[in-house]
């Protein structure tokens, strides 16, 4: 049997640079991967933020003319309804079950 000869310096160096831009590679690699997470997160909060805003608009058309600080005063106000707060406990209650 014959021993395996050992790896020259410079043999050894080329390993290390090779493995440090393969590194590198994934580093960019998960970023990249992880910019395109992020965008889609960002897509899929805008479409349900324009899908429940377009309810809402359908419910109460009045929103369509009013100020955002009304909207907004008119939202809490029906949110903080204690029929809304039942309906949101009962919601709760029925996801942890």
């Amino acid at each position: 049997m014959t021993k395996p000869r050992e790896k020259t310096r410079e043999e050894l160096q080329a390993e290390i640079e090779d493995g440090k831009k393969k590194i590198r590679q994934f580093e960019n690699r998960e970023k990249m991967l992880r910019q395109k997470l992020s965008k889609e997160e960002r897509r899929t909060r805008s479409h349900r933020l324009i899908v429940r805003g377009a309810v809402f608009e359908s419910l109460v058309p009045e929103l369509i003319a009013m100020p955002d600080e009304d909207a907004q005063t008119f939202f809490r106000l029906a949110l903080t309804s204690e029929p809304a707060r039942e309906f949101l406990r009962k919601r709760a209650e029925e996801t942890t079950s």
